[in-house]
């Protein structure tokens, strides 16, 4: 799935998609005002304390994923960084 909205550029491999029989679908659910009042509270604390959102190298999305799925994650959230 897709979320949100990007530029028009860029391509996409649509013969990779039927051969793979992968379903796309997209999906937009705020408007730019939305996301700059997310923003702006996130950034000026409205949400509180952030100890729910861990970060980690893009390199240990594997074990993330494993640590959240067996409950070894104190964190709702993980975001995962490019080194």
């Amino acid at each position: 799935m897709h979320i949100g909205l990007q530029s028009a550029a860029g391509e996409m491999d649509v013969r990779k998609l039927t051969l793979g029989e992968i379903t796309l679908i997209g999906t937009y659910t705020y408007t730019p005002a939305d996301l700059e009042a997310a923003v702006a509270a996130l950034h000026g604390g409205a949400l509180g304390p952030l100890d729910w959102v861990e970060e980690r190298p893009l390199e240990e999305g594997a074990r993330a994923f494993d640590d959240l799925s067996k409950g070894r994650l104190g964190a709702a959230k993980v975001v995962l960084r490019p080194g």
